[in-house]
């Protein structure tokens, strides 16, 4: 699991639409767009307690990395912007030549 942290709280919005459920995510590792690239489809999940709210990364966000993502409900509104984590497995960890920590 790679953690990540929300960037931007409700990412869009308009004047008749509120209800946003997309937000700029980074990633530790990510750091170009190449890399989040990569990441696009990938399952992401906010964990707060016994809260589970899942998602997925839907496209890169600028040239430094970050991905936009959209949840499939809104995030509560006083949310811990570092309970965003990704889903890795090891083709995804070469690919993106991220270091693996030791144990």
């Amino acid at each position: 699991m790679l953690r990540g942290f929300i960037s931007s709280k409700r990412y869009k919005t308009s004047a008749k639409n509120k209800a946003v459920r997309e937000y700029i995510v980074s990633f530790p590792g990510i750091d170009s767009i190449d890399k989040a690239k990569l990441l696009v489809g990938k399952q992401v999940e906010y964990r707060d307690g016994d809260l589970k709210i899942k998602g997925s990364i839907i496209a890169a966000h600028g040239i430094r990395g970050k991905v936009r993502v959209r949840f499939r409900k809104g995030l509560p509104g006083e949310l811990d912007p570092t309970k965003v984590f990704l889903q890795l497995n090891g083709d995804l960890i070469r690919s993106l030549r991220l270091e693996t920590p030791s144990s």
